[in-house]
């Protein structure tokens, strides 16, 4: 079985277009994502500067975001986003995750 991943894609923007990056992340995640085989979760993050929008994606594996990049209809998403800002997108693996002492967890190393 294939590991899990994360894509991460750290969006340099203007200030002024900061809520268009995130709608069309937002536009993009219901219209294609969400029905593309190991898609598993999105979150869309907007700093509090204005000037970055992230977007963390969790899949199935490095194969199912590979094949999603390939898909037109998400490459599309991808090249407006591109238009309106600067993309900094990449693939991550947990490295190691920790918890609140109370919430019982402790740590995943």
């Amino acid at each position: 079985m294939a590991a899990p991943v994360t894509f991460i894609n750290i969006i340099d923007v203007a200030p002024e277009t900061q809520q268009e990056v995130i709608d069309l992340l937002n536009e993009g995640s219901e219209r294609v994502m969400v029905g593309r085989p190991g898609f598993v979760s999105a979150t869309i993050l907007a700093s509090l500067d204005r000037t970055r929008v992230v977007n963390v994606a969790r899949w199935e594996s490095a194969d199912d975001v590979t094949a999603t990049q390939a898909d037109p209809a998400a490459a599309e998403f991808a090249r407006r986003t591109a238009e309106i800002a600067s993309p900094h997108p990449g693939l991550y693996a947990v490295a190691g995750r920790h918890l609140a002492a109370d919430s019982g967890a402790g740590s995943d190393r």
